[in-house]
């Protein structure tokens, strides 16, 4: 939505600039050294505080992305740095070769890390987000235009900042990083769901009513915890530190299984059920 906002803001920017000269001649100087060196450092400015230069942003889940995260950082620092080179460079070559260079590594954080591409319920591209990124990879492939001094016209600039948005947008919402996370994510509950394949832990404390779990496979039983006989599970989420458990016939009836390692026979427990307080407790293997 927000790569169509920005065209259509084009198109009517080019109408008016047919009848009024002043639109025309600020237009005109905007994509031309050095105000397109201006705007572009101040967007980028704009893109780290506001987090439209890199976001995490991915599905339904809305959650406030931080401005000093070290990823966000690290990318607008070295976008930044890589356009301020360019700007001060003397040389019309070092100029070429440093926002060059920052367009590649923008384009490799584009469909490598950065999300903001598949949100919402219908997995689509943030507005601001995308708007953003259009203005900004125009401004670059005009500052690149202006410094190799070619005729290009500025309609095929337009073109190509469309079809590279369009591949992001419509064919790699995803970032690769993505994907990457997904596979360790995986394997790393694999590697937990086989530590805790049919076995039985008992709570290590000198009492008669001891909690026990047993992981079945396909459900988790847990006997004695905060005054339940038996509460049983089977929706099993695995995580790296943390089992979520859930009941599919009864609403609302889910616990989290919090563990630390101390031994591949003894683990340290917190259970969360439902709105309960916190029970933390030593767990053996039976």
């Amino acid at each position: 939505m927000g790569t169509i906002i920005f065209f259509l803001l084009i198109i009517t920017l080019w109408i008016i600039s047919k009848f009024n000269q002043k639109v025309k001649f600020w237009v005109e100087k905007i994509i031309q050294q050095p105000f397109n060196y201006y705007l572009l450092i101040g967007l980028l400015i704009v893109g780290f505080f506001f987090r439209l230069d890199y976001s995490d942003r991915f599905g339904c889940i809305i959650f406030e992305e931080p401005i000093f995260e070290f990823k966000n950082i690290l990318f607008s620092a070295i976008s930044i740095t890589l356009v301020l080179l360019s700007f001060f460079s003397k040389k019309r070559t070092f100029k070429l070769t440093f926002i060059s260079l920052e367009l590649l590594f923008w384009i490799a954080k584009l469909f490598l890390f950065k999300g903001g591409y598949a949100v919402g319920f219908l997995n689509t591209a943030d507005t601001y987000i995308s708007f953003y990124d259009t203005t900004t990879l125009a401004l670059r492939l005009f500052i690149i235009n202006s410094l190799l001094n070619t005729k290009i016209h500025q309609i095929y600039i337009l073109i190509c900042t469309l079809i590279i948005m369009s591949v992001k947008i419509y064919c790699y919402p995803v970032p690769y990083s993505f994907f990457v996370e997904q596979r360790k994510f995986e394997e790393q509950s694999e590697n937990i769901k086989t530590f805790f394949a049919k076995s039985e832990w008992i709570e290590n404390k000198d009492t008669t009513r001891k909690i026990r779990v047993f992981f079945n496979p396909e459900s988790v039983v847990i006997y004695h915890l905060q005054d339940n006989d038996e509460l049983v599970f089977d929706r099993i989420w695995w995580f790296k530190d943390k089992i979520f458990l859930e009941s599919s016939t009864d609403f609302g009836n889910s616990c989290f299984f919090d563990f630390y390692k101390i031994s591949e026979d003894t683990l340290k427990v917190n259970f969360r059920y439902r709105d309960n307080e916190d029970y933390k407790t030593l767990m053996i293997r039976r």
